[in-house]
């Protein structure tokens, strides 16, 4: 018996079947690609569009410290003002996460993300034509941050709707899509740059945006009911299920009345600090170390090389030891990450912490959905993850301006890096008391 999305898609097919004095082979092999795209669930396309999706956005993520030192040098701002701009991007999807996760849960993530795609690709193309630091307050900020918010909340929010099993490994698909886009974005914005000009550079990631995110944005849907399917691995015989499995788990103000709730918020506050200080500030710290500026944006590329290795099995490992004790592992290894960079001074110095530290990353990314979906169900997982997200991204926010202050105070990042690792290390820690905590799972409260 076909479901409903099934034969929806064999209805289509229908108009394009040939006519009955066709011949029999074309027939036979018509019929069989109707067959092998009606096995294929809907999820996994989800996840595959998320996926490319969140690439493009890497974009707005992984390109800002290649252009910080073009910037400097063309304009003269010093780095710590100048690093008020993805901070300012931070915030301002922050604020608005929780707003996005609401209108996704109840509308649907299709026009957020078109949107999001829109202002991304504006916001490229309006920084070509910055000429004073306001400027990129405003086209980086502002507009960054509105895409950001349009993405991250209503995207990760909705693939764990589609699955009653295997979800870690759908989530790890789709942030695998985020790791391949950020080893292509630093590596594409510096070549851009030394070929173009970074004026030029920013309008062609401008297009870049908008030709992959504005198409993909058409082809999701909020819920299997959608497609007339019930999330993948969900008994067949379970039908009156389906919906209470949709809604499983509980709401905001019950989650948060739970001690995991700001845990997790402290964890992802410290984490988002460190990180937004080495995605923005660790390609002019290799320079500075006397390394080339394309060796030095590889740094980056080899920590989202990486990362895509954890971003791919996170979903595999977490469904074995659990979402906590996952993010308990990996938060310890982008602690002796950090510690290792306050050393580093070679280029293969370099490579060592992007390669541990980019498989860090990489696991801790999917996790920031799955353990609130281990911990709070699917209910309301859209706005409950812009909440935590509020953590992050203020988290983020300090990061980048705290280096880039230290570097216009003393000529160098070094003393920002003890600071980052001892931030690390209470991130750990927190994690262990996260995977240990023996209360009862705040969805069972």
């Amino acid at each position: 018996m076909l479901w409903n999305g099934q034969l929806a898609i064999s209805r289509n097919a229908l108009d394009v079947l040939p006519s009955p004095g066709c011949c029999p082979i074309s027939c036979c092999v018509l019929d069989c690609r109707i067959m092998r795209l009606n096995r294929i669930h809907y999820g996994w396309i989800m996840a595959l569009v998320s996926a490319g999706i969140m690439a493009a956005c890497s974009l707005s993520v992984y390109t800002f410290g290649v252009f910080l030192e073009p910037l400097e040098a063309v304009f003269g701002w010093n780095r710590g003002p100048l690093s008020l701009a993805p901070s300012i991007a931070y915030l301002v999807a922050g604020f608005l996460a929780m707003g996005t996760g609401k209108l996704s849960d109840k509308h649907g993530p299709r026009v957020l993300v078109s949107l999001g795609g829109v202002m991304m690709g504006a916001g490229f193309v309006l920084m070509s034509r910055v000429s004073a630091l306001r400027d990129t307050y405003i086209f980086w900020g502002l507009f960054m941050g509105l895409a950001f918010a349009c993405f991250i909340s209503p995207l990760i929010s909705t693939i764990p709707r589609w699955f009653a099993q295997k979800r870690g490994i759908a989530v790890s698909i789709q942030t695998t899509g985020f790791g391949i886009g950020a080893v292509v974005s630093p590596l594409l914005a510096q070549t851009l740059i030394s070929t173009y000009g970074w004026q030029k550079a920013f309008v062609v990631l401008g297009v870049v945006a908008w030709a992959i995110i504005i198409p993909l944005a058409q082809l999701i849907k909020k819920s299997p009911a959608d497609m007339g399917q019930r999330p993948y691995g969900e008994s067949e015989d379970a039908e009156d299920q389906a919906a209470e499995v949709a809604l499983e788990g509980v709401s905001l103000a019950q989650a948060v009345r739970g001690l995991s709730f700001w845990i997790s918020g402290a964890i992802w506050f410290l984490w988002f600090f460190c990180l937004q200080a080495i995605a923005v500030h660790i390609v002019p710290h290799a320079t500075g170390s006397g390394i080339t500026a394309i060796a030095a944006a590889s740094i980056l590329s080899v920590i989202a090389g990486c990362s895509i290795v954890s971003r791919a099995s996170m979903g595999f490992i977490s469904d074995k030891l659990g979402a906590r004790q996952a993010l308990s592992l990996c938060l310890v290894l982008a602690t002796l990450a950090l510690v290792w960079l306050i050393f580093v001074r070679e280029m293969w110095a370099f490579y060592v912490f992007a390669i541990a530290f980019g498989l860090a990353y990489g696991g801790i990314i999917p996790l920031a959905t799955l353990v609130p979906s281990e911990l709070f169900g699917t209910k309301s997982l859209g706005v409950i993850i812009g909440a935590l997200m509020l953590y992050s991204t203020i988290g983020g926010a300090g990061g980048s301006p705290f280096a880039g202050y230290v570097f216009d105070t003393t000529g160098s990042y070094q003393a920002a890096l003890p600071v980052l690792a001892v931030i690390s290390l209470l991130a750990a820690l927190l994690g262990v008391v996260l995977a240990k905590h023996a209360g009862k799972k705040t969805r069972d409260s």
